[in-house]
Parts: structure tokens; sequence; C-alpha cells
């Protein structure tokens, strides 16, 4: 007995919308070995974050740089050894939902 699977294709266009170049280029930062994963990852995260606040989701994804609601740099170091509190919390809750998925 096989396991349904899904193919999920899309193509980006860095040289027209700014977003999917800073895409591009990240993916490209990464070793090949781990550029499907984070694709995977990133296509999760981007789901999970739908889920919980859509119009969030749509405005992260034109990725504001100079209006972030929240420090990009320390989110890993946050969330290494307890659960956070307050306005950083919302951002464990996504987490705990994409490792549900």
């Amino acid at each position: 007995m096989t396991t349904p699977t899904r193919r999920i294709s899309f193509y980006l266009k860095p040289a027209a919308v700014k977003s999917e170049q800073e895409a591009c280029n990240y993916l490209d930062s990464l070793p090949a070995s781990e550029r499907s994963r984070a694709q995977r990852a990133a296509f999760l995260a981007g789901l999970a974050l739908i889920k919980r606040n859509p119009a969030f989701a749509y405005w992260m994804a034109e990725w504001p740089e100079d209006n972030l609601p929240f420090n990009t740099v320390s989110i890993k170091e946050t969330y290494q050894d307890n659960q956070p509190s307050g306005v950083e919390c919302n951002f464990y809750k996504i987490k705990k939902n994409i490792q549900t998925l």
C-alpha cells in the first residue's frame, strides 16, 4: 500500500518581485542538500500562518523588512530553552502548529 503524495510546484519571478528575489537568494545560499528541506519548511510554515492569520501571512510574504513587528535575528535562540510569553508566544504557537502538521 502506498501513501498518497501531492506534488506542489510553482515558479518565482526574482527579477520582478522583491520578496521572491530574497527567497531565491536565501535558497541559493544553502547547500544543495538543504534546499528542498528549507522549501518544504517554508511552505508548511506559510500554511500554518495562513490558518492562524491570513492577512498577516500575506503581509509577511511581501517581506516588509523596514517595519517587522519582531526581531528576526534571535528567534531561534528564543525557543531553544523555554516557552516565551507575551507577543512572542504567538510565534511559539505557530511553531507547535507546524510540528503537528
